[in-house]
């Protein structure tokens, strides 16, 4: 088969071979119609274009969050440093941005490759992004099922399996579940996915806790004897995430109760308190910085797809994460009716 040139896609389509060498390159001087009929000919006819990385490396990333307390968080940081890092490596500049500002996208096109939105979004602003036409990446909140965008997340569901299998083999029966502050849809996926995983066992139960604030339990002795008001006795407590982990075991301590020897706790994501506090947190890493590094690679796939016939549907990526099992986690303690026994000690 003879190779396809520019000259023939000029030939098929009547115009200058100027017109569709700087359609394909991506410069200006050609209308957006000529370009697309370009690139849907080219695609026809099976030409290969090849774009250098100068040119991908010419429009940045923007990296858009909607809320500055959101993006200083621990996890979200993670995962501006992945984008940041892989978009470095693939040759793109990479730009954060702290807005609600629906008009942003909009006003940024022609100098954007593409748009990753981290966390929380407003409607408006995910519209904005995806009326662009160019490529988008959600990454963090679960997305619904039909949503024409694509997004990458954790593997929840798998991982809360993983960790009921560590503390079902360690002999717990009767968990709590600490959100920490409500609101958090992550960790409402988590509660469903764990409570699914140990429902699978006969004889186990299983309470929630909520906490005005990560790193304040309000009262916890009243949260605990509402709890056990009628004879439940937990062995085992899972966090949303590792904060709210090392409040539980605070509280635990100021109550007197030993962990792991006589509770145990687990955390979610990994970070690096979970290594520096006593006994070193039992959690689940969960790969933040690698989620944002899988937003860009999916960019650079999308930059690649030349027509609507290379166009894969908006898909879902969810990472999996990996058991940490440290010291905060044990076997069951033999003697589980401790609970009505436990008065609040000062913390020295």
């Amino acid at each position: 088969m003879a190779r396809v040139t520019v000259q023939r896609i000029a030939d098929e389509l009547g115009i200058s071979k100027f017109a569709v060498s700087r359609a394909l390159s991506g410069k200006h001087g050609v209308s957006d119609q000529t370009r697309r009929l370009v690139v849907e000919k080219a695609a026809e006819l099976g030409y290969v274009v090849r774009t250098p990385r100068t040119q991908i490396a010419s429009k940045g990333l923007e990296i858009i969050f909607h809320d500055p307390d959101v993006a200083h968080r621990e996890l979200w940081v993670e995962v501006q440093a992945g984008v940041q890092q892989e978009g470095a490596r693939q040759g793109f500049a990479t730009a954060v941005r702290l807005t609600d500002d629906a008009g942003l996208p909009g006003r940024l096109k022609e100098s954007t490759a593409g748009f990753i939105l981290v966390g929380p979004q407003e409607p408006a602003m995910i519209e904005a992004a995806r009326g662009t036409g160019l490529p988008c990446v959600r990454i963090g909140p679960p997305v619904s099922a039909l949503d024409p965008m694509d997004q990458v997340g954790i593997a929840d569901l798998e991982a809360m399996s993983v960790v009921a299998q560590h503390l079902l083999d360690l002999g717990h029966r009767s968990f709590v579940y600490v959100h920490g502050q409500a609101g958090y849809p992550g960790r409402t996926e988590r509660l469903h996915g764990f409570a699914a995983a140990i429902a699978q066992v006969e004889g186990t139960s299983l309470r929630e806790l909520t906490f005005p604030e990560d790193s304040r339990a309000g009262d916890f002795r009243a949260l605990m004897d509402a709890l056990l008001s009628d004879d439940f006795q937990p062995t085992a407590f899972f966090c949303g995430n590792d904060n709210v982990a090392v409040t539980v075991i605070s509280e635990l301590l100021h109550l007197g109760i030993k962990v792991p020897e006589q509770v145990s706790v687990m955390g979610f994501a990994d970070y690096p308190i979970a290594t520096l506090m006593v006994p070193r947190l039992s959690t689940v890493r969960a790969p933040h910085r690698e989620m944002g590094a899988a937003a860009v690679q999916i960019i650079k796939s999308r930059l690649a797809e030349l027509s609507p016939a290379d166009r894969l549907p908006p898909m879902r990526l969810n990472l999996v994460g990996t058991l940490v099992a440290r010291d905060s986690t044990a076997e069951v303690c033999s003697r589980t009716r401790f609970w009505s026994a436990v008065e609040p000690r000062e913390m020295s």
